[in-house]
Parts: structure tokens; C-alpha cells; sequence
């Protein structure tokens, strides 16, 4: 019975420190940029062997001056609609998109974008 308990004990130990630093990345990594979107498309990883193994693909947004989002649902940011949010972004179109992580190339760590809102051409100004 005493195993048990230290069982249950160490496991929610080791859920709360891990959902502790998945806020901490979250929300100290956000902040808003904009680009102006040059492709949209998926990026699957993982592995198939036979049959066996397993895959998961991300929504994926690429930008003129070369960076690459991801674009995935998230809990910290009560973030539900991935797939309508890669319908309404157009190829060619400039956005302010509220995002958060950090780009690590060798292991496919990409920024996810929260919200994004266009950016409509501003009149010029006539003087």
C-alpha cells in the first residue's frame, strides 16, 4: 500500500514540475511578430517500421524573409482551432501573429504560432 502511495506521490510530483516549465516556455518565450506568408503545408515526424511505429504531422507556415512556424493546438493558450487557422491564412498575405518558442533545427523545435490577425494595406497618406 505504501508503494502505491509513493507511486501516485511521485508521479504527481513529476507532473506538476513538468507542467510548470511547459507554462515557463510557453509564456516566457511569447511575443508577436509579422511576416508575410510564402508557403503553408505539414511536416510529419516520426517512424513506420512494417506498420509499426507512429507519426505525427504539424500544420506548418513559411515566411518570405525564411522562417517556419508551426502551427498546433495548445492548452496554455486555450488554442483549439489549428486546422481552421491553416485554412484562413492566404499565401501572400501579411499577418501580426501572436506566437511562442524557439526555432532548434536539429530536432524539429519550430515556433507556434497562437493567433494571427491580417494586416490590411494602409492608405497612403497624401500631403
Amino acid at each position: 500500500m505504501n508503494e502505491d502511495i509513493f507511486a501516485i506521490q511521485f508521479f504527481l510530483v513529476f507532473l506538476g514540475i513538468f507542467l510548470f516549465f511547459s507554462a515557463l516556455y510557453a509564456f516566457g518565450t511569447y511575443k508577436k511578430t509579422t511576416f508575410v506568408v510564402k508557403e503553408k503545408g505539414t511536416l510529419t515526424n516520426g517512424y513506420v517500421n512494417n506498420g509499426r511505429g507512429s507519426t505525427y504531422t504539424n500544420f506548418m507556415i513559411y515566411t518570405k524573409d525564411g522562417r517556419a512556424f508551426k502551427n498546433v493546438n495548445c492548452l496554455w493558450f486555450w488554442k483549439w482551432r489549428s486546422t481552421e487557422l491553416q485554412a484562413q491564412m492566404k499565401v501572400g498575405k501579411k499577418y501580426v501573429a501572436e506566437i511562442y518558442g524557439w526555432r532548434i533545427g536539429g530536432i524539429n523545435v519550430y515556433p507556434n504560432i497562437v493567433r494571427v490577425k491580417e494586416v490590411k494595406n494602409q492608405p497612403k497618406k497624401r500631403r
